[in-house]
């Protein structure tokens, strides 16, 4: 609503209670309270005040209730924002709301509505409810079979010149697997994958001392003689999931970077030929005279800071008077250039902005 306060009793009731009554209800209370000059004169207003007296159209049968439903369906129409706030000056015209201005039946059935969407609402809640529950459950027997699963699955990609092939999910696969081993092959390696079959004599690799195949020897008999599950001496992981079968994960610090740039701190002598590069800044400087060189431009620079920098003329796009360079200063000496007392008058100056012509470049 605008910000604008127009008194007006019956417009300040019909713009509050539009909201929560409906179009029957707020005509025929207003048409008992107020009296039909009261009713034109607040429809002649509201007309005026959005600026559609042209569309007003006069009454003569029943013109109250239908100036009403007039007024009605131009506040509904149109724009709140363009709509003025109207209030009460006098608060003894404000007519009361009771339940004999009120249709029964309308609130009934809203009531009625809002029941069903409310159960429809708790439907839909436990349904989702139950859908979580299962895939909760889902989660939970899935992490429980691949903690039971897991361990096989890392021994089927062991290096199998190292006697890990060994390890298998029962005595009696740990058992053949280390009879019927061989010398390391491609069709051992392959071989890993495939059930476990019944020990069958094969040709042991040839011992490289004793001392290293005693010990082997005396492990396979008492594994084999204890026939120990793969559970018992191949260690689990921990299970660290919760309740409801969610893992806490941590997160790992990055690692440092090993090659990192570093930089040189010796002192420079005058003698030393290695020596850093200076990072310079180049400047642009302009409205100089069209007699101008380069070597003018390095010369002045020259003798102000003991330093020769690189100059280059820059191509204007127009024909003008006058002629532009870009000086390409060290960053120790940029103080120094970018001062007003470093140019003389009438010199134009700034850092360059853009990319540099790499043509004409002079000394």
């Amino acid at each position: 609503m605008s910000e604008k306060l127009v008194a007006n009793e019956l417009l300040a009731f019909l713009q509050q209670k539009l909201d929560v009554m409906d179009e029957v209800s707020a005509i025929q209370i207003c048409s008992s309270n107020f009296s039909e000059d009261d009713i034109a004169a607040s429809k002649l207003l509201v007309f005026k005040l959005l600026n559609k007296s042209d569309q007003m159209v006069s009454r003569r049968r029943d013109g109250t209730k239908k100036s009403l439903q007039d007024v009605i369906t131009l506040l509904k129409e149109t724009d709140p924002d363009d709509v003025p706030t109207f209030v009460a000056k006098d608060l003894n015209k404000l007519p009361p709301v009771t339940f004999d201005h009120v249709d029964v039946t309308c609130l009934l059935k809203d009531i009625v509505s809002l029941k069903a969407s409310l159960a429809d609402v708790h439907r839909k809640l436990e349904a989702s409810q139950k859908d979580v529950t299962d895939l909760r459950k889902e989660v939970v027997e899935l992490r429980t079979s691949v903690n039971k699963t897991g361990s096989p699955a890392r021994v089927s990609n062991v290096n199998t010149r190292r006697g890990a092939c060994l390890l298998d999910t029962s005595a009696t696969s740990f058992a053949s697997a280390v009879l019927s081993s061989s010398s390391p092959t491609a069709e051992s390696a392959k071989g890993a994958d495939r059930m476990p079959q019944p020990p069958a004599p094969a040709i042991m690799p040839h011992p490289r001392s004793a001392t290293q195949t005693a010990r082997p020897n005396k492990q396979l008999v008492s594994v084999c003689a204890s026939a120990v599950p793969l559970h018992n001496l191949v260690p689990q992981p921990r299970n660290r999931a919760d309740e409801d079968g969610f893992v806490t994960v941590l997160k790992r610090k990055h690692r440092k970077r090993t090659n990192q740039n570093c930089c040189g701190k010796a002192p420079v002598e005058p003698q030393t030929r290695v020596r850093a590069a200076q990072p310079n800044t180049p400047v642009y400087i302009s409205r100089l005279h069209y007699s101008i060189r380069a070597e003018d431009i390095a010369d002045y620079v020259r003798q102000k800071v003991q330093y020769a920098p690189r100059v280059q003329l820059l191509e204007l796009r127009r024909n003008v008077n006058f002629k532009a360079f870009v000086v390409r200063v060290p960053n120790c000496f940029l103080h120094l250039v970018m001062d007003d007392n470093f140019w003389p008058q009438g010199v134009v100056f700034r850092r360059f902005r853009g990319q540099i012509p790499t043509e004409r470049t002079n000394t």
